[in-house]
């Protein structure tokens, strides 16, 4: 009787042995096919983006942005730029230099100084009122176009046609400025000039 509980328990388990062994090669190989899964999708991730501030979402997927992404962020970089009084400088050109590329940073904080000491020397302000923005999706750059009217105390003392061009890069994920020029209101993104100076082949 004794030897048929031995042989009973020998039998249990050895079966509970060999499910433990059948979950583990299973647990094995599911392990395998997410480290190679994982491996093939390495370098082709997108971001999905949704910035605060914002009411739509937006890719970023190796060294690109999406289209929307890019104008909305083009349209917030111009107005910490050019939507700027003496109070208010410092603190936007702050927040500006947080999407500075590193290898723009020091031309981009340069040009931010000189704005800001000319505003306060001036008493001046400036507001830009956008009437038209491109994107170019495949140069990852964005152009506007609109009026830049300068304030100094409650008085206007001009209203000019202005054509702006920002120049944006993507590194691990995030979208940084590079470059932020004022160009023809008439070609923000200095297609036409662009094309004039290419040679034909």
């Amino acid at each position: 009787m004794r030897l048929d509980w031995l042989r009973a328990d020998v039998a249990s388990t050895r079966r509970a042995a060999q499910l433990m062994l059948a979950l583990l090669l299973l647990s094995l190989m599911l392990n395998l096919v997410l480290a190679l899964q994982t491996f093939r999708l390495v370098g082709r991730e997108r971001i999905v983006v949704v910035p605060p501030t914002l009411h739509q979402s937006f890719w970023v997927e190796g060294e690109r942005a999406s289209r929307e992404y890019l104008a909305q962020m083009g349209y917030f970089l111009m107005q910490l730029t050019l939507d700027v009084t003496p109070q208010s400088v410092d603190h936007q050109a702050e927040v500006l230099l947080q999407y500075a590329a590193p290898s723009a940073y020091g031309d981009l904080h340069a040009a931010m100084l000189a704005t800001a000491a000319r505003l306060k020397r001036d008493g001046a302000s400036t507001l830009f009122s956008a009437q038209d923005l491109v994107v170019d999706e495949a140069t990852q750059r964005v152009g506007i176009r609109g009026q830049l009217t300068t304030f100094i105390g409650d008085r206007r003392v001009s209203a000019l046609e202005r054509g702006y061009a920002l120049e944006l890069q993507t590194l691990g994920g995030r979208l940084f400025l590079t470059a932020f020029r004022e160009t023809s209101p008439h070609d923000p993104l200095e297609i036409v000039a662009h094309a004039a100076l290419t040679p034909a082949r």
